[in-house]
């Protein structure tokens, strides 16, 4: 895959535009798809065997591939919106559409540049589940593309805003297996 499809970068917090600290240090995590090891992470010896960690059944970990970087784009408890969308196939078995909304609150240079990287790139999306403190996973089988920026020119608020929005690639056979996966962690391979 040429360097062109490939995210390069996060976008941190910029308190300075926002007046205010925006949320945990990890909100949302972008990983290129091609540094995400789907194998590892589906192993069965992956899975929690009990409650201990609250998460049985789910993922022990998320496992990326060695020298995978994690590209933080930090939020708030409202900013990044997951959707999962079931679809039933003629054979009747259900997939799924993954989405997920979220909000860059900076609009330098250096962050468009992030955004346009992410146009053209592959990607799975890590979110935090507020509710249980899990990462949850999002794109593990086909990865995610950019499917919307949107932002505003009018008003005082929103005009600092990117609302970014990345999707199941849109072709119909391509779709998730899943609604999503929770894992306890995230793992780099050395």
């Amino acid at each position: 895959m040429s360097c062109n499809k490939l995210i390069a970068a996060g976008v941190p917090r910029n308190c300075d535009i926002i007046e205010a600290a925006i949320g945990l240090d990890k909100d949302l995590i972008l990983v290129n798809y091609e540094d995400f090891d789907k194998v590892a992470t589906k192993l069965v010896g992956n899975r929690e065997a009990d409650d201990t960690n609250g998460n049985q059944g789910g993922l022990s970990a998320i496992q990326l591939k060695s020298g995978a970087i994690q590209y933080v784009f930090e939020g708030s408890d409202y900013s990044v919106v997951p959707t999962v969308t079931p679809e039933t196939k003629e054979d009747g078995t259900v997939v799924y559409v993954h989405s997920l909304a979220f909000t860059v609150y900076d609009k330098s240079a250096k962050t468009r540049k992030v955004i346009e990287d992410l146009g053209s790139s592959l990607v799975i999306a890590i979110a935090v589940d507020r509710s249980t403190g899990l990462y949850e996973i999002f794109g593990m089988d086909q990865g995610l593309r950019l499917n919307g920026v949107e932002r505003a020119y009018i008003g005082t608020q929103n005009s600092n805003f990117y609302a970014i929005t990345i999707a199941t690639p849109d072709i119909a056979v391509v779709r998730e297996t899943t609604l999503g996966e929770l894992a306890i962690a995230i793992n780099t391979a050395i």
